[in-house]
């Protein structure tokens, strides 16, 4: 979520720069509204980043308490099954005393009594106390163990609570934001009234979340695309150098069926470099490099609803992302020298 923060901060400096200023003493009405409707979509924005934030907060918060449901439930099992157990060698000494006492001394002297010796009435009674001391050592052995996991369970409910009043608050957070936002819209929807020829900007704040939430998702995912599962096509080898293309169409393919949220993503090579888009969200452009013997992708330009994020802006929104393409080199001893782009295709050179 830090990157997609990162990502806001960036597109509000380019928002900035949006704003049209009339000339000298000419700033009238109109002019007033553009920049308190500039005002107002930077606001939104804000919301919109802060809800994506606590959302993600309260999912995280959400799965940990099923787990801990799932671990109270377990421990509930076992405290019971012990408990099982407890009850069952109750029985059991009860039918052990039952014998040496129940039926008075006589039980325990008629026991003694018929050893045949002074040894074997020694092991009698080192028997009669073994076993005692046996039942009465597994009786505590239970016991301890049912206070040491109900001990746990208090552990694990305690934490629970503790999950469930950040989860409250994570769930007033994001009523008071959107609270904000409901009041942020009618503000800005007065002002869309007076200003009927900025609606392009307006339907660029709508979608802009959707925008951030897409294009943060990709930029994460890069790094953890299975690129080793691309097949290398025009295979070429000689004694120094090796070289192999890998075609637009396939890379497309590989990162659509990564994960659902990518499923409309498409990667096309050209002489230029490498486009990355999702239609009606985001166009990304930039070349490869090589950064310690790794593929990286350098972005030069990011276009998301129409607004073209660079330079000093676009660094700040890739700081933070891993855009290395992580496969290994299948042949030892060779190092990468060469990434270049054709249409339709990339074309890369190893050495050794």
């Amino acid at each position: 979520m830090k990157r997609v923060i990162s990502l806001a901060i960036a597109i509000f400096f380019v928002f900035s720069l949006l704003m049209v200023k009339g000339q000298e003493g000419e700033v009238g009405e109109f002019y007033q509204l553009k920049q308190k409707e500039q005002e107002v979509i930077l606001e939104i924005l804000k919301l919109d980043v802060e809800k994506l934030k606590s959302e993600k907060a309260l999912e995280e918060i959400s799965a940990e308490i099923e787990e801990l449901n799932e671990s109270i439930k377990e421990k509930t099992e076992e405290i019971n099954r012990t408990s099982e157990e407890i009850d069952k060698e109750k029985d059991t000494i009860k039918t052990w005393f039952r014998f040496l006492y129940m039926s008075g001394t006589n039980a325990i002297l008629s026991l003694l009594l018929m050893a045949d010796n002074a040894s074997e009435l020694l092991h009698r009674l080192i028997y009669v106390d073994i076993i005692t001391n046996y039942y009465y050592d597994k009786l505590e052995n239970l016991y301890n163990l049912v206070k040491y996991k109900k001990e746990e369970e208090k552990q694990l409910t305690l934490k629970k609570e503790e999950l469930l009043k950040k989860q409250e608050e994570e769930k007033k957070v994001i009523k008071k934001i959107e609270d904000l936002r409901a009041n942020k819209d009618k503000i800005l929807e007065e002002i869309r009234k007076k200003l009927s020829n900025y609606q392009k900007i307006l339907e660029i704040v709508e979608n802009t979340s959707s925008s951030l939430s897409s294009l943060d998702f990709l930029l994460s995912s890069i790094s953890k695309l299975p690129w080793g599962n691309l097949q290398p096509k025009d295979l070429k080898f000689s004694f120094f150098s090796a070289e192999a293309s890998f075609y637009d169409k396939d890379v497309t393919e590989l990162v659509q069926s990564f994960d659902e949220r990518l499923k409309n993503v498409e990667v096309v090579f050209k002489k230029e470099g490498f486009e990355v888009k999702e239609e009606g969200k985001y166009l990304a452009k930039g070349n490869f490099e090589i950064e310690d013997d790794k593929i990286k992708l350098k972005f030069m330009s990011i276009n998301v609803q129409g607004i073209l994020i660079e330079g000093s802006f676009l660094e700040k929104l890739i700081e933070g992302y891993d855009t290395r393409l992580n496969f290994n080199i299948p042949l030892e001893g060779w190092k990468l020298k060469q990434v270049s782009t054709e249409d339709g295709y990339v074309k890369i050179l190893l050495k050794k």
